[in-house]
This record gives C-alpha cells, structure tokens and sequence, in this order.
C-alpha cells in the first residue's frame, strides 16, 4: 500500500511540476500591447494590425527570413492606408520582431 501512495505522489508532483513550468503563450492582446509599449505601429485600427502581425508570422512560417519578409513589405506594401503603410515602413524590423515573440515565437530561432 505505501507502494501505492509513493508512486501517486510521485505522478501528482511530477505533474504539478510539469503544469507549473509550461510554456507562456501569447495571443492577439498581448501583441496590441507590445506594440503600444513600445510606440511602434499604432495607426490604424487593432484588426489591420493583426492582421499584419499574423501575415508576417505566416511568411516566417512560410520559410523567409524576416530580411525576405521586410524586402516583401517594401515592394508590396499592402495594409490599411498611407498612414499604416508609412508607420510599418519605419517601423517594420520592431513590429517584425514583436510579432514573433508575441505572436509567433515558433519562428525564434
């Protein structure tokens, strides 16, 4: 019987354990955040920026660098309007980067 007991709370520990140190995921709100946090891409409304964030981790998922993915943008700059194309265009590696690790982070290597 205390065979029994001791491996039950062996498996309870290790399972205890194993939930404890899962791996944070991130979703939609926090990429909105991150941008905001740090000042980069905030024209346009929080749909196109999503969209745009999950198109660049499609592309990264997809096999380009994020250097193919910023050559891509430049010559087919296709989200929202001129403000949204101007704030991507100067902001494109730091959104690039927050979407990967917000959105993304598979594609850290």
């Amino acid at each position: 019987m205390n065979r029994i007991v001791g491996a039950a709370v062996f498996v309870g520990t290790a399972a205890i354990a194993l939930l404890g140190s899962a791996p944070a995921y991130a979703d939609d709100a926090s990429y909105l955040a991150a941008l905001d946090a740090n000042g980069v891409f905030k024209s346009g409304p929080p749909n196109a920026r999503l969209s745009a964030g999950h198109r660049f981790c499609n592309q990264l998922r997809g096999g380009s660098s994020v250097d193919q993915v910023v050559n891509d943008y430049v010559t087919r700059p296709s989200f929202g309007g001129p403000s949204m194309v101007d704030d991507l265009t100067v902001n494109l590696r730091p959104v690039i980067d927050i979407a990967q690790h917000e959105l993304c982070p598979d594609t850290l290597h």
